[in-house]
């Protein structure tokens, strides 16, 4: 039996090209890695030992706390009852918000010693690792994965690399940076809680699987995506900013062939 342990983790994080000083952005499936001796745990001490002391981790901390609640139809509401959710809905806590969908190793990095965390109310970003904390220090609200977030902070830092663990390009969420950048590129309005009040900023549109999955497909034919198995998932890993470089161009091609700019 082929036991998977950080060790073994760190040793095949290595094997596909993390070095020691590298940045990862990790999106990762801890059902797709397989039954880790430590859990979650485990993954993140592996992370840590491939990149060392000088690297950085950062994984997605989106969440929904200032959200109205996706469940519930407004629309099956009197008007006071509308009022009382949107009162009673909590807003972003950069301490307690929890991830939501981003998986059980994103959930637990957030509370990891030493983590920090952007503070866009819905789609946060967590860091750890050397100078963590000039990565995070800002995050606008419209746009919020383009200028001025911890993205493109990310991308502008050397080594940066886009780390896939047992997840496809459809979960990557650099991908939203490089339809951020894409000319042109496809709108949509966020309304969010902060500060006790209701707000609306501009966006670009969600992806919802059009083009991310061929996006990342076209970049690995260019050969630049390290593709190896880490425990039972298979793992890809790729330079964040030409990544980010290409599917912007791949994306804004596409919008302007089907004319999708809203």
């Amino acid at each position: 039996m082929q036991l998977i342990t950080q060790h073994s983790l760190a040793s095949q994080l290595t094997a596909l090209g993390v070095s020691p000083g590298d940045g990862v952005f990790v999106h990762a499936s801890m059902r797709a890695i397989g039954p880790v001796v430590g859990g979650p745990r485990a993954v993140i001490l592996a992370l840590r030992a491939a990149v060392g002391e000088d690297g950085l981790i950062a994984m997605p901390g989106f969440s929904t706390d200032a959200y109205w609640p996706e469940w519930l139809d407004p629309s099956t509401l009197s008007q006071a009852e509308r009022a009382e959710v949107e009162a009673g809905a909590p807003g972003f806590d950069v301490a307690t918000s929890p991830t939501v969908g981003m998986g059980a190793i994103a959930e637990l990095f957030r509370t990891w010693p030493g983590t920090l965390r952007s503070d866009h109310p819905t789609v946060s970003v967590c860091v750890h690792g050397r100078d963590a904390g000039r990565f995070v220090q800002s995050h606008s609200r419209p746009f919020a994965c383009g200028p001025g977030t911890p993205f493109v902070s990310l991308i502008e830092r050397p080594a940066m690399k886009v780390l896939l663990l047992g997840v496809g390009w459809n979960r990557c969420t650099a991908l939203h940076t490089a339809e951020t950048l894409a000319t042109p590129r496809r709108y949509k309005v966020r309304r969010f809680k902060e500060n006790g009040a209701w707000h609306e900023t501009d966006d670009v549109a969600d992806d919802l699987g059009r083009l991310f999955p061929t996006a990342g497909a076209a970049f690995e034919a260019t050969g630049a995506v390290a593709e190896g198995p880490v425990g039972d998932a298979p793992a890809k890993l790729a330079p964040m900013a030409e990544l980010v470089g290409f599917a912007a161009e791949f994306i804004g091609a596409a919008n302007r062939e089907s004319g999708d700019r809203a």
